[in-house]
């Protein structure tokens, strides 16, 4: 029989409202509509993206301490997609529903805004390509849909490639 790892048991305690091991009394955030979940490249933090915000576990999902993004979002934003860089584990991107593609470079110490080039800023998809870590794609809904890419880690801006999914039709 195999055992579960620390991914498996994140995901469990993701559907909890308090973690195991946590201290008696400490309250622990509560996650609803979990999108997505990643480790950094060193596989020391583990990242869960939900409708409350972003959030950080050093120690294999029992506690977490939210990360933030942007000041004036209180509540969040929503985050539909993680990519971590797959060699640098301080460089990590997550795509949200109302503010786009945000950059960390520090280990989510500090947030920039990626998003010129995008059509709209409802990010619910991001791939980073392991082999050329600077060159990304996200999946853009609602306003300006499609498939964006970028081969500047963000920093050059996204380019539209097509509509991607929304374009095709399903028989």
């Amino acid at each position: 029989m195999r055992r579960a790892g620390p991914l498996a048991l994140a995901v469990v305690l993701l559907t909890a409202r308090a973690a195991a091991g946590a201290e008696p009394g400490a309250l622990q955030p509560v996650f609803e509509h979990v999108h997505a979940l990643t480790f950094d490249a060193a596989g020391r933090a583990l990242w869960l993206g939900a409708h409350a915000g972003l959030y950080r576990s050093e120690d294999s999902g029992r506690t977490w301490a939210k990360a933030i993004l942007l000041p004036a979002h209180d509540h969040g934003p929503d985050v539909m997609a993680i990519a971590g860089h797959p060699g640098e584990a301080e460089v990590l991107y997550v795509g949200t529903h109302e503010a786009g593609v945000l950059k960390t470079t520090d280990g989510g110490k500090t947030w920039k805004v990626a998003n010129r080039g995008f059509g709209g800023l409802d990010v619910h998809g991001l791939a980073i390509d392991p082999n050329v870590p600077d060159k990304l794609h996200a999946l853009v809904r609602e306003k300006g849909s499609g498939i964006y890419r970028t081969t500047t880690g963000a920093q050059g801006g996204w380019v539209y490639i097509g509509p991607g999914f929304f374009g095709h039709r399903f028989d």
